[in-house]
């Protein structure tokens, strides 16, 4: 049980980092700060989803699959990882073209 609450942790952190990130990216309107806003973002994202895929299998192995906390944990990181990386991109297209 360890396991997956060190886990839970590092995926808050994570997440975490990823709304540092974006509030960081939204006050700043410059195109280097979103081009590595956007880079740490692509390189953050193998990190989470080995630690989902993970947590996935501490799920199974403790045998708590009928929690739905789990699944709304999986269901939230990937709408906040979807959100933030589509602003990105469309914040770089429109620093490129309109800047």
């Amino acid at each position: 049980m360890l396991d997956l609450q060190i886990l839970l942790l590092e995926i808050f952190i994570i997440l975490s980092i990823y709304i540092i990130i974006f509030l960081y990216s939204v006050i700043s309107a410059d195109i280097i700060t979103t081009l590595l806003s956007f880079l740490i973002f692509l390189i953050l994202l193998i990190p989470l989803y080995l630690i989902l895929d993970r947590i996935e299998l501490q799920i199974y192995i403790n045998n708590l699959k009928d929690i739905p906390m789990f699944k709304i944990l999986f269901f939230y990181s990937t709408l906040i990882n979807l959100f933030i990386g589509t602003y990105l991109f469309v914040e770089i297209v429109y620093l490129i073209f309109f800047a």
